[in-house]
């Protein structure tokens, strides 16, 4: 240790070593700021990355000329001036982003190839480990190469701007620094083998990952390209091109890479556009773009598929879950991060419902001066409606108000595009989600929301189960999260996660949001009921009728999930009339195809049936994934159209053999298109040999919520009416009304007003209603929106219960009157 520190303090005492290092330093300090101020958006970082350029520009050109002029007494200068050649470089691509943003291991493989070139360049032979210098030094060798040959195009324009300020000197700097390099290295490597290996091996290790990257690029390119070819020969002109790509294509590391060309990664075709590539695209994609030098040598070597930056974002919507980055975003939230998380969940096991009230703290990274929009989107299980949203606002709570999506949008468009001010917009999106905006955040206005959400508990093998909700938001793995389980009644629950049971209360601590569940035994269902405006909501066992049914055919909704087995337990049986789609077109199955039939499906993730061209009374067995393209995307196909107007009257069934279900599926189950059952291998095939279906009875005031195997059916209130149960009964009622005549309300403005009534009435998110939180009362009234009056109102942890009809108000007021008069009296008496 004494020897190193003797060497080191012997190297600063020769020519120009001290000056280089704070030079180093000080540019080093000042391109780090820039990239921070960049990346987080602290403010005008090109003023920072300036006087770093004027620095390194003086210093290169002096140090430069004192080389040439005295190669003995500065030669061992020759690592600093390389060092701050790629400072420089750096500094000047935060100003004219040639490489767009680049990877931060990028930064640090030439930050290892110039300190490498310190102990190799300074008489390095025969010090201990020098070969670790030149492993290093070989594998960070092939990013100063890429420079290079990147930058080959531009060279000719950089000698012209040199003259230009010198500016234009960045732009050979990878060039000359190879030339010098390999002039200097070689002498190491020609005399000694272990160096050379050493070498060797550092640059083969990268060339070696980079060419099995590129292979496993290339395969899955080509898989896409065959697909997209395949495609090329079908005449169905009802779906959108992307959707068989889509279809086949098995979301998977290397397949995102493919979709995010030229949306998030540069693309070889983008190399020195200088444009913003997102352009290209009518949709937004809100994910940072970037220069990654392996992905973009790899994709030198892939085919291109064909398709376009919209087709491209449609697929990474369906097959990769990424709607909420496609969410139209008015301002940046790039650097803003969840903080905390309370999450606050009240159990009902007598009515089999829960009510979850999540409290988001949001904040910005330190210094950002930028305002910043806040988006989260909450994966909701199977039934479950929002029922509050509240902003702080100067510190206070303010709570949402139920008005039409439409209104919703524009005011928040409107406040949030123009005026700069706080809204808060809630909104129902299709698959069981909800989207929550909040704006503006930065690092001096940190800010809090919250939202609540009834959600039926899930019936499985004589249990009910709680699923927790699964949100994405800004940066959420990193948030405090408190959790907390209340039961009403004595129902013990076992969770997934660790909860401690805490003055009545489960607490648990932890950081992000982990996705855990709570199971208990399954409660039969008592009287629970819920009184409003003279009618009463009761909860009862949903009623299950067995209906005969012979199908005029069987259609086997084929994909990777299937079993050969599975297959073969329904072409096995006497059935003569079962079909697939293969390829769009209708094809018998049977014992001895199916087999063949089987290998189409191999890759086939999800289908789209053509349910307009089916028989009447056909019966659909599939077996569901969970992705899939939605009615969103697909609003504008011919296919849309036709289930939406030739659907309905087929009578047509479909029995689910899996417990999961993808948005296609939900939508047209949730919109009635269908009569839909979700059960077991075994029992679809006794219902089709026995000639049956199983549906849920259905009535005018009666709604099902299958999960929870439970119905709400509304009644007249009556002198035996019970009023025990929470006011989420109400909710889950309207919820259930509104989602079943979407179709109907899709096409009838009188319809449509009928049921936002009712959507108010009972404060829930729905396709036709959204809650939005406005900073003061006169927004509200320039936007045209109307608080609302007589209805349930924002949902609470707190405040569950029955709500007092008018006759009990008055009872209650002329109770207090007389308990106040009594009091005073007896107070005087006294006195």
């Amino acid at each position: 240790m004494k020897h190193k520190i003797e060497i080191l303090k012997n190297y600063t005492q020769k020519p120009g070593v001290l000056i280089s290092l704070i030079v180093t330093v000080f540019s080093t300090i000042l391109l780090v700021s820039s990239l921070i101020s960049r990346e987080f958006h602290f403010y005008n970082y090109e003023s920072i990355a300036i006087p770093s350029l004027v620095f390194e520009f003086v210093y290169g050109t002096v140090l430069s000329f004192s080389i040439l002029k005295n190669k003995e007494t500065y030669i061992h200068l020759t690592s600093f001036l390389i060092l701050n050649w790629f400072i420089g470089c750096f500094c000047l691509n935060t100003l004219i982003p040639i490489f767009q943003d680049l990877p931060i291991w990028v930064y640090i493989a030439t930050f290892a190839f110039c300190v490498s070139n310190f102990f190799i360049y300074n008489n390095s032979e025969g010090r201990p480990n020098t070969y670790v210098y030149f492993f290093i030094n070989g594998f960070s060798f092939t990013i100063i190469l890429y420079f290079t040959l990147y930058l080959i195009p531009v060279m000719p324009y950089s000698f012209i701007g040199i003259i230009a300020l010198g500016l234009g000197f960045y732009g050979l700097v990878p060039a000359l620094v190879i030339i010098i390099h390999s002039l200097t290295v070689l002498r190491y490597l020609t005399r000694n083998r272990i160096y050379f290996i050493s070498f060797s091996a550092g640059f083969s290790t990268v060339v070696i990952s980079l060419i099995v990257f590129t292979i496993g690029l290339s395969l899955e390119s080509n898989k896409i390209v065959k697909t997209a070819m395949v495609q090329s020969f079908n005449d169905n002109d009802d779906l959108p091109n992307y959707i068989t790509v889509s279809q086949n294509l098995k979301p998977n590391f290397f397949n995102e890479i493919l979709l995010k060309k030229d949306i998030v990664y540069t693309g070889p075709d983008d190399f020195f556009s200088f444009d913003n590539f997102n352009s290209f695209s009518n949709q937004q994609f809100n994910e940072r773009k970037t220069h990654n030098p392996f992905i973009s040598i790899a994709y030198l070597f892939c085919k291109d598929a064909g398709l376009s930056n919209d087709d491209k974002i449609n697929i990474l919507k369906s097959n990769f879950d990424k709607r909420l980055e496609t969410e139209e975003q008015l301002w940046s939230g790039e650097d803003l991060f969840t903080k905390n998380i309370k999450e606050d969940v009240k159990i009902y096991p007598d009515s089999r419902l829960a009510y979850t009230e999540i409290t988001i703290n949001i904040a910005a990274a330190e210094d950002s001066w930028r305002n910043g929009e806040a988006i989260y989107s909450f994966q909701l299980p199977e039934g479950s409606v929002a029922t509050s949203l509240s902003l702080w606002v100067n510190g206070i709570e303010r709570k949402g108000v139920l008005t039409t999506k439409e209104k919703a949008k524009k005011a928040y468009t409107q406040i949030v595009g123009v005026e700069y001010r706080d809204p808060s917009l809630m909104q129902w999106k299709e698959g069981n989600k909800v989207v929550v905006r909040v704006f503006p955040v930065n690092y001096k206005t940190p800010r809090t929301f919250k939202c609540g959400f009834t959600t039926p508990l899930k019936v499985e093998d004589n249990e009910m189960k709680y699923q927790s909700l699964s949100i994405k938001g800004p940066n959420i793995s990193n948030a405090k999260t408190i959790s907390r389980i209340q039961i009403v009644g004595n129902t013990k629950i076992e969770t997934s996660k660790g909860f401690e049971l805490k003055n009545g209360f489960y607490i648990n601590e932890s950081k992000g949001l982990d996705d855990w569940y709570a199971n208990m035994s399954l409660n039969k269902v008592l009287s629970n009921s819920f009184v409003w405006k003279n009618k009463m909501y009761e909860v009862k066992d949903i009623q299950k009728t067995i209906i005969p049914f012979t199908p005029s055919e069987i259609i086997l909704d084929l994909n990777t999930n299937w079993t050969t087995k599975q297959i073969e337990s329904f072409v096995n049986g006497n059935q003569k009339n079962i079909y697939v789609f293969v390829n769009g077109q209708k094809t018998a199955i049977n014992k001895e195809n199916f087999k063949a039939i089987q290998l189409d499906f191999e890759d086939f993730h999800y289908s789209l049936l053509p349910l307009y061209k089916l028989a009447q009374n056909s019966l659909i067995i599939t077996k569901s994934g969970t992705f899939s393209a939605n009615f969103e995307e697909l609003e504008d196909s011919n296919y849309l159209k036709k289930i939406k107007t030739q659907t309905k009257q087929r009578n047509i069934k479909v029995i689910n053999i899996s417990a999961d279900i993808n948005p296609f599926w939900q939508t047209i189950k949730e919109q009635k298109y269908i009569d839909y059952y979700q059960t077991s291998l075994q029992n679809s095939l006794k219902m089709i040999a026995q000639h049956q279906f199983v549906q849920f009875k259905t009535d005018k005031n009666l709604v099902n919520i299958e999960p929870a195997n439970i119905s709400i059916q509304e009644k007249i209130q009556d002198s035996n009416s019970k009023n025990n149960g929470p006011n989420h009964i109400y909710r889950m009622y309207a919820f259930g009304k509104v989602m079943e005549e979407q179709v109907k309300i899709q096409g009838d403005t009188l319809a449509n007003n009928q049921y936002v009534e009712l959507a108010k009435d009972a404060n829930i998110v729905t396709p036709i209603s959204s809650l939005i939180v406005l900073e003061t009362d006169e927004d509200y009234k320039k936007n045209g929106i109307e608080k609302n009056v007589n209805t349930l109102g924002n949902a609470s942890i707190n405040n569950d219960g029955s709500v007092p009809e008018p006759h009990e108000w008055l009872l209650i007021i002329i109770g207090i009157s007389t308990l106040y008069f009594y009091y005073r009296k007896n107070k005087n008496q006294i006195v």
